[in-house]
Order: C-alpha cells, then structure tokens, then sequence
C-alpha cells in the first residue's frame, strides 16, 4: 500500500529543532519523512531518538549532485546514522536538457554516481522539475555552436562555465521547441530511457508534471516501478502549462493537481510512498495539516491529530 510522507523542506521556517518538527509531523499522521537541507546542521543522534520514538520512516533525503558527488562515502554514511538510503537529487538547471548530447551526458554521470553510491548501500533517486519536459531537440548549426559549452559540465573552470552560460542565453533567444510532444520525446524521457534501473531510480513530482501540461498518469505509467517515491505538490502556473512555464505551489486543492487521481495513479504502478510538499507555504502548521488531510484522503489512512 502507498503510504502517505511529507517533504520537511515544507517546514523549514519553523523555529524548532528537527527532531521537534519529526514529533509534529507524525502527531498529525504522516508516517514518513524526506530530508532536506536543516539535516545537514541537526544533532544527528536526537533526530535517530525522534525516528525511532515516534515510528516515522525516512524515505530519501535531498541533497545537491555536486555535494553528492564530492564524497558519496560520506554522505551515504551520514544518512545511514538515521535508517536513509535514497538519496535523491531535487533539482538541476535546465542548462542539461538543452540538447540530445546533453542528456546522454548527464545520463552517464547519473548511472556512474548511482553505482558509487551502490557501493555504500545507498540508492540515487532523481527528482524532476517542470524543464525537464523540454522536447529533445537537435540545435541547427548556429545552436550547436552556442551549446558547444555545456556550462553545468562536471569539473568546469570558470571561465568555462561563464562561456556556456554566455551560449545558453543567446541560444535561449533563438530557440523554438514543438509543442504537446510524447513523454518518451522530453528530455526527462530519454532520462528515464537511457539510464540503467538498477542505478537510477525516480521521485515524480506530479505537480512539476502538471505544470509542463502533462498527465501524472502518463508519466507515472512511463516509469513504471522506477518511482518509489511520487511528489504530490499542488500548482498554479503563469498562462498555459509547458515546460517553461512559471510555476508556483499553492496549498493542496487550490491548484491544478487532482491529487486523488495523481494518488491512485502512484498506487496503480506500486510507489511505495506519496510525499507532501509546498515549497512556500504562508504558514508552516498550515500547511502540515492540510497536506495531512489532503493525503489522508486520497490514500484512505486516517489522520491522527
């Protein structure tokens, strides 16, 4: 059964301890938790005091690509002190996506990382956003020059990297992408596609999905029992979805995410676990119950508090 988690990135403005916010949380019935950046600073030993007294399971943790890369050793240590072993990337610029040599590229640096942390009995799980829907275009000669820099390559120098960006943005005025096309088309298709299963596993944030303009289900289905861990995250967007499009998280039921349709869909292909999140909540406790409720419905679990 999929069982309902939250994000605690939702929570970070509450002035408290981490192991106090992990009490709260499991007071109003989510039974699991996803990491975000306030572990990297919290008493490791009273947070494994809060799990364990409270029953919570960590489901992933969210740290950087490049903090993961530096010493996957130690991260996976560091997580394992507190019973987590996804470690899941949250985000990555759309610098990436631009072009089909870059996607392979970024493939290969994902399964290479994923097999580094198999080492230390960690999972790499990956985390969309709306621009990795982008359509895989291949650039004209012009757009293959300014994208010759890939400027969020691995190991770049500055100058490098001030090249690319330079690129990037005259490409950016230039480019068209063709609209409505197939997941399996988008740059987070050929991720999915050209990735080994066994080094790369994926956290859908339906909400993101919604935004680009496409059904959760679809997506879901693509990535089949690749996705533990599905990101239920209400959105408005700024004029029609796409994969540009300016997205914000609003409070759960004010959006554009059917979030029992998007629930059944994570159920139907097998994710271990719906995980609550809104990126900018107005109030914190706020928003701990409601994505509670919210969840609570859509899964059948029963609040607590």
């Amino acid at each position: 059964m999929t069982r309902p988690a939250i994000q605690l990135y939702s929570l970070r403005d509450l002035d408290e301890p981490l192991q106090d916010v992990i009490r709260r949380v499991a007071d109003v019935g989510f039974e699991g938790i996803e990491f975000a950046t306030r572990f990297e600073d919290a008493d490791v030993e009273a947070v494994a005091d809060a799990i364990a007294q409270t029953g919570v399971e960590p489901v992933g943790a969210h740290i950087g690509l490049d903090a993961i890369e530096a010493d996957p050793a130690e991260v996976a240590r560091r997580y394992s002190m507190v019973g987590c072993d996804r470690l899941v990337i949250p985000h990555l610029p759309l610098a990436h996506y631009r072009t089909p040599d870059r996607v392979r590229t970024l493939a290969r640096r994902l399964d290479a990382l994923g097999a580094r942390l198999a080492e230390h009995d960690a999972q790499l799980v990956y985390h969309n956003q709306v621009h990795d829907f982008l359509p895989v275009v291949r650039p004209g000669a012009l757009g293959r020059l300014l994208t010759a820099v890939n400027p969020r390559a691995a190991g770049n120098s500055k100058p490098r990297t001030a090249v690319g960006l330079l690129g990037d943005r005259l490409y950016s005025k230039y480019a068209s992408y063709p609209r409505d096309v197939d997941v399996e088309r988008t740059a987070f298709g050929h991720l999915v596609a050209t990735t080994d299963p066994e080094t790369l596993q994926f956290e859908v944030d339906v909400g993101s999905v919604v935004a680009a303009g496409y059904d959760p289900r679809e997506v879901l289905e693509y990535v089949g029992t690749r996705a533990p861990l599905v990101h239920v995250k209400d959105v408005a967007v700024d004029g029609r979805p796409g994969p540009l499009s300016d997205m914000e998280s609003v409070e759960p039921g004010t959006g554009l995410l059917d979030i029992p349709a998007a629930v059944e869909a994570a159920e139907d292909i097998g994710a271990e676990w719906v995980v609550y999140e809104q990126d900018s909540p107005a109030d914190p406790i706020t928003t701990l119950r409601n994505g509670a409720d919210a969840l609570a419905r859509a899964t059948g679990v029963a609040r607590l508090g």
